[in-house]
């Protein structure tokens, strides 16, 4: 949310100086927990990833809801434990509809899309 939302939001908000570093260091964490699932996965800034779980999900025998979930909340406890930090992941059939996934359940959330036509169109249309 941009800045200038928010204080309008909540006017007594306070904004703290940003600590470039340790963001920067953090990011490498992400990124090692991101590469151990994905070693391919693609960057979209610092903050934003996009995986393809496919390989790990079949390797691990996880080809189900509930192994496509595991594997969200795993990363987003490895993400925890290395950084003390929160994520938000989405699921879904593909990269565009997990990003918009992602943002559904913001700072700490999971949302799942389900795969088929219907699910999908579901989701969109409503």
């Amino acid at each position: 949310m941009p800045g200038y939302i928010a204080k309008k939001l909540i006017p007594d908000l306070i904004f703290i100086k940003p600590d470039y570093v340790k963001y920067k260091i953090d990011c490498e964490k992400i990124r090692k927990v991101l590469e151990a699932i994905d070693p391919e996965f693609e960057s979209l800034g610092y903050d934003e990833a996009s995986l393809d779980v496919t390989d790990y999900i079949r390797l691990n025998n996880l080809e189900s809801k509930d192994g496509r979930l595991f594997v969200a909340q795993k990363i987003k406890e490895e993400i925890f434990k290395a950084t003390g930090l929160t994520s938000s992941c989405g699921i879904a059939c593909n990269k565009m509809l997990a990003k918009m996934c992602s943002s559904v359940n913001k700072p700490d959330g999971i949302t799942y899309l389900g795969f088929t036509q219907r699910d999908v169109d579901s989701y969109i249309f409503s």
